[in-house]
């Protein structure tokens, strides 16, 4: 039986939940370097998830809504732990002094760890070397993309930030290592458990 990937539907109808949202709150929703010097750290998190417009958001919906439930059906830990490593990358990007950005917004930068994540399952599952070519495409991407300084096949109203692309790519291997630890942990636990069952039951406890 085929499970629902329930948790990739939740995260897109936020996404579109927060694109129709009044303009105004759309100010307080992206990453500003203003507002984080003021305390005021929400964008850090939402700021992914809120876009610039109707063409940005429907090029990142789609990839999310297309990707994230292949991982899901998967394991949802992994997806947890890509969304999250992704994320921190991101945004460790942003506030270094690699970033000279006063706003930032969407999701690309985490969907290229969903993507790395995504060609180490089929990697994994099929050894094929149609994941080394694509992986190869994918890096050449990014590279042609930083190194212009624009992005190969959109162009939206704020001017592209390929290095968060990089960034998300590099988060891969964080992420799964980070569900591979929860992973092993989970079997620990469960394991402690059973053999905590037994014993009561050997000993008539």
């Amino acid at each position: 039986m085929t499970r629902i990937p329930l948790l990739s539907l939740l995260l897109g109808a936020v996404t579109l939940l927060l694109m129709a949202s009044p303009p105004a709150m759309h100010e307080l929703l992206y990453f500003d370097t203003r507002q984080l010097q003021q305390g005021m750290p929400l964008g850090i998190i939402t700021a992914h998830w809120i876009h610039a417009d109707g063409e940005h958001l429907a090029w990142n919906l789609g990839a999310l809504l297309l990707i994230a439930p292949l991982i899901e059906m998967h394991s949802r830990t992994l997806l947890w732990s890509s969304l999250l490593a992704g994320t921190v990358c991101v945004d460790l990007l942003l506030i270094s002094h690699w970033s000279d950005l006063q706003r930032y917004c969407g999701l690309s930068g985490v969907l290229n760890t969903l993507f790395g994540t995504l060609l180490y399952l089929y990697w994994r599952r099929t050894r094929s070397p149609v994941v080394i070519i694509v992986s190869f495409l994918a890096v050449v991407k990014i590279a042609l993309e930083v190194i212009s300084g624009q992005a190969l096949f959109t162009d939206f109203g704020w001017p592209p930030f390929a290095i968060a692309h990089l960034a998300g790519i590099l988060a891969t291997p964080l992420a799964i290592w980070c569900a591979c630890h929860l992973k092993s942990r989970q079997c620990h636990m469960a394991t402690t458990a059973a053999r905590s069952v037994h014993g009561d039951l050997v000993t008539g406890e």
